[in-house]
């Protein structure tokens, strides 16, 4: 078996590639999400009046802040792993040391992530949910393993629930589009 402290820093190595990555996905998918968003809900100001309207207003907006929150969050999650770093490799290697099971995981999840390198980052994040149940109940003794796995294992979801409001908003606004026009 490899050193411990070693075998944490490989798997906190896995993680910043993970937060560059997602980092960089995260920024595209809010460009397109502020974008969508911002122009389905000026374009149904623009198509609807009275009542329909104001429930436009209402709806979209909190639609458009959900979307766009989702994608801030998980930037915000994904960084915050940088700068818990140092206190990673000290909770992966106690996490190591503690149990010998918890050992083979941290390796089949550095392994597995070796070999999605060259893919995205919501494939790389599912590599880490092995690690996720191996922390278990232990939340308060690793601190900042627990808050970089929720970040990483969150991330998919967040950005899947961003890019399904962003869809219902573009398919909205070629509707509100085809109401100006006609």
């Amino acid at each position: 078996m490899s050193q411990p402290r070693e075998l944490a820093q490989r798997a906190v190595d896995s993680f910043l590639t993970l937060v560059h990555r997602g980092t960089r996905l995260a920024a595209g998918t809010l460009a397109i999400v502020v974008l969508i968003c911002v122009g389905g809900l000026l374009l149904g100001v623009a198509a609807l009046s009275g009542g329909v309207r104001s429930a436009w207003i209402l709806l979209g907006g909190i639609g458009a802040i959900v979307a766009i929150g989702c994608v801030v969050l998980a930037m915000f999650r994904l960084w915050a792993i940088t700068s818990l770093s140092a206190a990673l490799v000290s909770d992966i290697q106690a996490l190591i040391s503690s149990d010998p099971g918890s050992e083979r995981v941290v390796i089949e999840t550095i392994e597995s992530s070796d070999g999605v390198q060259d893919q995205s980052a919501v494939v790389m994040s599912r590599q880490f949910f092995a690690m996720n149940d191996s922390v278990g109940g232990r939340t308060g003794q690793f601190v900042a393993l627990s808050i970089a796995l929720k970040s990483v294992t969150s991330f998919p979801l967040l950005i899947l629930l961003a890019t399904a409001i962003t869809l219902g908003f573009a398919g909205l606004s070629l509707l509100f589009l085809l109401g100006l026009v006609f």
